[in-house]
């Protein structure tokens, strides 16, 4: 079974959360008005981690996904 669209997502859900985290990122983003859901986003992950047989390295770059966006303020 191939993971590869599991692992550009989690690639694409990295590259948010890293901008996500600048803090100038966040500012910009609330100056917009721009609303993320950090939901969605956990949703997708935890999509990615409910496939069968997820490899082991997907599986740890997923939560520790997870864990980013624990951080993150609402």
């Amino acid at each position: 079974m191939s993971y590869e669209f599991e692992e550009r997502d989690l690639a694409h859900i990295c590259n948010v959360l890293n901008h996500l985290e600048h803090p100038a990122a966040n500012l910009r983003t609330c100056e917009t008005g721009a609303v993320i859901d950090l939901r969605w986003w956990r949703a997708r992950i935890q999509a990615v981690l409910a496939m069968p047989l997820l490899p082991a390295h997907l599986e740890r770059q997923a939560r520790d996904l997870l864990t980013r966006l624990d951080r993150l303020p609402d």
